[in-house]
């Protein structure tokens, strides 16, 4: 019975992970869950027969190819369902019941968001504020999830652990904000800049062929962008020496006014601007608040500083082998789901040891 238990749990886990799958594709892009009800194929659309769905199977018969087009679907498909199955397989081995059901839902949440983070680079918030309700609902009816007897006690330290883990992320996002909140970019000569609206909408600056979107830089209403054009033309009306100031809705020029939806055309000389740019998304905050309604105070405190250590140790091992853009296309969250990982199976032995180091 000690080995089914695990065979079970993993089983179900490869189940649970093809589920996963659709919720990473889906929800992101704002498609139904249920609608349609069969999963398909990202590229050709075609659905999926129950035969070529099969969790790890299907894929590696299919050597990770549609049947119906031949293009390839990716390895994520693979290793979501690899993944979930391995932490389902070893949370029935370390976790007692009934703690285990709500230890496989938490497992299941920091998965979904580490892959919809990864490739969009946002945690929606149906995961992360649904975490945060998840947790506490399920501390309350499993109260062995913070190692207690008591309801009560367990939805006490589910909500200090949310509380603490939101304030302090939110203090870190908001120092980080003053402290690294703009970056500058220099020219040695007057360099060709304009104003655009990309093809999906999102409005960007375009500074000697690199684009500098709206997605990527306004975060808050008073979050700007400066430039110090040397000449511009703002609707046909042609300046000189003239301090930009973009928000995410209008322009100032000094001299007016003028809403992005009234901008017709925008282009001039510069050598001087100022970029605003993200510490941390609050996208982290929501998680590791959810992260600490299942896990208390103890699991945030334990989470926060691991993932910052895993997060050095993937930028100096990239930047070893001279790789270091890779690093920078991991946000932050896959390394809190990470950090609240090792605080489950491994966090008391962890802080056991490094107690050892200091005596």
């Amino acid at each position: 019975m000690d080995r089914l238990v695990p065979l079970a749990a993993f089983l179900s886990g490869a189940i649970i992970g093809s589920f996963l799958n659709v919720c990473i594709y889906r929800v992101p892009r704002d498609i139904s869950l249920s609608r349609p009800a069969r999963s398909f194929c990202p590229h050709c659309q075609a659905s999926i027969r129950w035969t070529d769905n099969i969790p790890l199977l299907s894929w590696l018969f299919l050597r990770g190819r549609c049947r119906y087009c031949q293009k390839p679907i990716g390895w994520r498909y693979f290793i979501v369902e690899a993944l979930t199955a391995i932490l389902f397989a070893w949370a029935a081995s370390c976790v007692a019941w009934p703690a285990l059901l709500s230890v496989l839902i938490f497992l299941s949440l920091l998965v979904a968001t580490t892959f919809i983070d990864i490739e969009f680079f946002l945690i929606p918030d149906v995961l992360s504020k649904g975490g945060l309700a998840a947790g506490l609902l399920l501390s309350l009816l499993t109260p062995q999830l913070h190692h207690t007897s008591s309801a009560v006690t367990a939805l006490g330290h589910s909500a200090v652990g949310a509380l603490c883990g939101a304030l302090i992320l939110y203090l870190v996002t908001e120092l980080g904000k003053l402290a690294f909140g703009r970056y500058k970019v220099f020219f040695d000569s007057p360099t060709r800049f304009s104003f655009e609206v990309g093809p999906n909408g999102d409005p960007r600056i375009l500074i000697d062929g690199e684009g500098f979107s709206w997605s990527e830089h306004f975060f808050r209403k008073s979050d700007r962008i400066r430039i110090r054009a040397d000449e511009v033309s703002i609707n046909e009306q042609h300046l000189k020496d003239l301090d930009l100031t973009f928000y995410v809705d209008r322009i100032e020029t000094g001299r007016e006014t003028i809403a992005l939806a009234d901008l017709v055309k925008l282009y001039g000389s510069m050598r001087y601007a100022e970029f605003p740019r993200e510490a941390m998304g609050l996208g982290d905050v929501k998680l590791v608040a959810a992260i600490g309604a299942f896990t208390g105070w103890q699991g945030v405190l334990f989470t926060i500083p691991a993932a910052s250590v895993l997060g050095a140790i993937v930028g100096l091992t990239t930047l070893a082998f001279g790789k270091r853009e890779w690093s920078t296309r991991i946000p932050f969250g896959p390394y809190l789901a990470a950090g609240a990982i090792l605080w489950l199976f491994y966090g008391l032995q962890i802080i056991s040891w490094y107690r050892t180091l200091l005596y």
